[in-house]
């Protein structure tokens, strides 16, 4: 009986963290990031995000690390450097794909403690719409096991 309760609240915890969040006619889905060892201080979080509206996410925070950084990478030939932004552009009707390390995504830096598989990570997303309202947007990320 304890290991079908375990099973179970397992699968109920990973349907609530694959549930979309929707706020003001934007929905972020599919958040996850990696489960991170003792002394890693930053850790790639990934989601999409698809917006009604025009908008442009302007920033993020986590009560998990001193800050969250919008990030990208430029490819030169054979080198990569990564490029923290200052606002990623949410086209309306269009699913912004944020789950790659090549491309945008977030970045915790500076955690307060390691990342454990199984939990959830939470953020608040600030966006701005094209009338400049403000939204924040909860966002719990699945933290995923390590890659093996």
């Amino acid at each position: 009986m304890t290991h079908f309760l375990y099973r179970f609240t397992g699968l109920l915890t990973a349907l609530l963290l694959g549930a979309a969040v929707y706020a003001q006619d934007i929905q972020v889905e599919g958040a996850w990031t990696r489960a991170t060892a003792a002394g890693r201080d930053s850790a790639s979080v990934f989601m999409f995000i698809t917006s009604k509206q025009e908008a442009t996410l302007i920033g993020a925070s986590s009560p998990a690390s001193r800050a969250v950084e919008l990030r990208t990478m430029s490819h030169k030939g054979s080198m990569m450097k990564t490029l923290v932004l200052e606002k990623i552009v949410l086209p309306a009707n269009k699913r912004v794909d944020m789950t790659s390390i090549h491309g945008y995504h977030l970045t915790l830096t500076g955690l307060n403690a390691p990342l454990k598989a199984g939990a959830a990570v939470p953020l608040t997303l600030d966006i701005e719409t094209a009338d400049k309202k403000n939204i924040k947007i909860e966002v719990r990320a699945e933290i995923k096991p390590p890659k093996k």
